[in-house]
């Protein structure tokens, strides 16, 4: 498991742990975090991607070495991959659903009705609490669990990665769903070479050839270019150190032939994080 599994979840995924969403970790430094992350994430992402434009212009080789000061964020905002079905016994946990604007989508596109971002807490306020602030009201949304649900199957039928984020380890107050043309922390992963402090998901996806056609359905939904074609045996695979383990492959699939398997079971990729 990944070290947070072990440090925050007690030998269990660490973000099925209520206890990490609960409202004794809600404490003051912690309650202001919603608001200044709504004043300061488009400034921040703004300032943030041009630094590394810069950078990537200027010295490619440093570019991609760039630490990010990965150590001092992991203990201040961390996320995790997380599959659909688990995301969905998150938000059985919860007891308050705030859908807000995607800060990626403002920063990258301008666009601001983009709603794939849910505050979520086990006990009442948390996000809610930022309504009080007219500036922000407008822009956000209570949902119920089966709201937030069918939400989060649409999105993930459209191929939205979904991951969790930590605000201050290990309280965890944020399910995000985007792709990596559209999310700060992938494109910096992952086009970038920044190694940003998000992880794997304990899981890693596998196509069974018996059922799989080749219909390369699948492909349209990847988003960390793990899935290939083989024009030799007509079917897709899956490069397993390339997979995240989101799952969103699966939603295209009509045969079935995609399934997820334990990250942890498999040697080689244990360590992949």
């Amino acid at each position: 498991m990944c070290e947070f599994c072990k440090e925050h979840g007690e030998g269990k995924k660490w973000y099925l742990q209520a206890k990490n969403y609960s409202e004794e970790l809600w404490n003051e430094e912690r309650k202001l975090l919603p608001k200044e992350f709504l004043e300061k994430f488009e400034e921040n992402g703004v300032n943030g991607m041009a630094g590394w434009d810069k950078l990537m212009v200027a010295d490619p080789t440093a570019a991609k070495a760039m630490p990010s000061k990965v150590e001092e964020r992991k203990k201040t905002h961390w996320g995790q991959v997380v599959p659909v079905e688990e995301i969905e016994q998150i938000l059985d946990m919860t007891v308050n659903i705030t859908r807000l604007p995607c800060g990626c989508r403002s920063v990258l596109r301008g666009v601001y009705d983009a709603r794939y971002c849910f505050g979520v807490t086990t006990f009442r306020g948390g996000w809610t609490d930022t309504l009080e602030y007219p500036d922000y009201s407008s822009d956000l949304e209570i949902l119920t669990n089966e709201g937030a649900k069918k939400a989060i199957q649409k999105l993930d039928r459209n191929g939205l990665v979904h991951t969790v984020w930590t605000f201050i380890t290990p309280y965890i107050g944020v399910i995000c769903n985007c792709t990596a043309t559209d999310c700060l922390a992938m494109k910096g992963r992952l086009l970038r070479g920044v190694a940003f402090p998000f992880f794997k998901a304990e899981h890693v996806a596998t196509i069974d050839w018996e059922s799989c056609n080749g219909c390369k359905d699948c492909l349209k939904n990847c988003q960390f270019g793990a899935i290939s074609y083989s024009p030799s045996v007509q079917k897709c695979y899956i490069d397993q150190f390339q997979c995240y383990g989101c799952g969103v492959c699966r939603a295209l699939c009509n045969r079935d032939a995609i399934t997820l398997r334990d990250r942890n079971a498999i040697p080689v990729l244990a360590e992949e994080w």
